[in-house]
């Protein structure tokens, strides 16, 4: 997170325009699979062994014609129809006026650097998992990135997030609520002593390392997720600009009465790809493009009770056939061990 200018400012636009836009967009998109669907099914069937002796005629070019531009159309409505889903959930998301409230409640602090937010808003596009056909396209999930680690992680309390400066319109996923102008560390702390978990995508910024620092000093080591969106350069800065800020503040601020500086946890490397080279007839069945692939979430960093960290990878080099369903399946058998952890973690006091 990033050192915060101004709070965020709630949108004026009602939340009913936002579920207007919601049932818009999701017409749009069944119009458009139902237009590109059966666009995708003419235009491919003119290329079937029994049909290819059509070439020739002019009907068959005019079949094919028709099919793909149902398809492009199909396309395109259901892009658009993906957007407004994203626009209309933004514009009804709820808005925390004030954390104050919240040490009563159950929540899951979401921090980050706000440099991510761009990313974490887009929705996923890339079909290089082994969706590239057309007609997977009209399967690709709805939700942005932020939304999917929402989702993941929501069951273990509300995701609340800081807004970023001068943000006017949320984007979905977590809850975002409001800093104060001056002392926003303290806020900030205040929320991560009181969170049933902490939910901490890395970056190198100050602010997000300065959490991270708090984050050890508050927190029990099983109640920290960190989560890793980065390549291994940045999360390798991350870890030295944590060791540099948590020597600094160890060194020069005094902890509380009958309190220390506990010993700053080892951050573990970055792990390499389990297969980085390819047999042969992988590189051939699935291409090279479509093997250079990457989850968007890296993997995740948790730690146990003495500290000790541990980071699971989300590996696409271990799929031998990288699909939607494979790789949906990898992430979920690695995160099942990690989720059945947190769930099993007792209310704070």
């Amino acid at each position: 997170m990033g050192v915060p200018g101004k709070p965020l400012l709630r949108d004026t636009e009602p939340a009913a325009r936002g579920r207007r836009l919601v049932v818009g967009g999701w017409a749009l998109r069944l119009a458009g699979a139902a237009l590109g669907l059966p666009g995708w099914l003419v235009l491919s069937s003119g290329f079937h062994s029994d049909h290819l002796s059509e070439v020739t005629q002019l009907a068959w070019w005019l079949r094919g014609l028709g099919g793909l531009v149902a398809l492009l159309v199909g396309l395109a409505v259901f892009g658009a129809g993906r957007r407004l889903v994203v626009r209309g959930k933004r514009y009804a998301a709820d808005v925390i006026d004030s954390f104050d409230a919240l040490p009563d409640s159950r929540y899951v602090l979401y921090l980050r650097p706000f440099s991510n937010d761009s990313e974490m808003a887009s929705l996923n596009t890339d079909v290089q998992s082994g969706g590239a056909q057309p007609p997977n396209l009209f399967f690709l999930s709805g939700l942005t990135h932020e939304e999917a680690l929402v989702r993941r992680f929501g069951r273990l309390g509300r995701v609340i997030a800081v807004g970023r400066p001068g943000e006017h319109l949320p984007p979905a996923g977590a809850v975002r609520g409001q800093l104060p102008l001056d002392d926003w560390q303290a806020t900030v702390s205040g929320l991560i002593a009181g969170a049933h978990v902490v939910l901490m995508s890395v970056g190198p910024g100050p602010g997000t390392v300065w959490e991270f620092t708090e984050a050890v000093r508050l927190l029990p080591p099983t109640r920290l997720v960190l989560v890793v969106y980065s390549d291994a350069v940045t999360y390798q800065r991350f870890r030295e600009a944590v060791a540099v800020e948590y020597e600094r503040r160890s060194r020069t601020e005094t902890p509380a009465p009958g309190t220390s500086w506990p010993p700053l946890p080892a951050l573990p490397d970055y792990p390499q790809p389990a297969r980085p080279h390819r047999p042969r007839w992988e590189v051939l069945l699935n291409g090279r493009k479509r093997l250079r692939w990457d989850f968007v979430l890296k993997g995740v960093v948790v730690f146990a009770p003495d500290w000790k960290a541990g980071f699971t990878r989300f590996d696409p080099t271990t799929l031998r056939l990288p699909s939607p369903l494979t790789v949906t399946r990898l992430v979920r058998r690695e995160l099942r061990p990690i989720m059945a952890e947190l769930d099993a973690l007792a209310a704070r006091d």
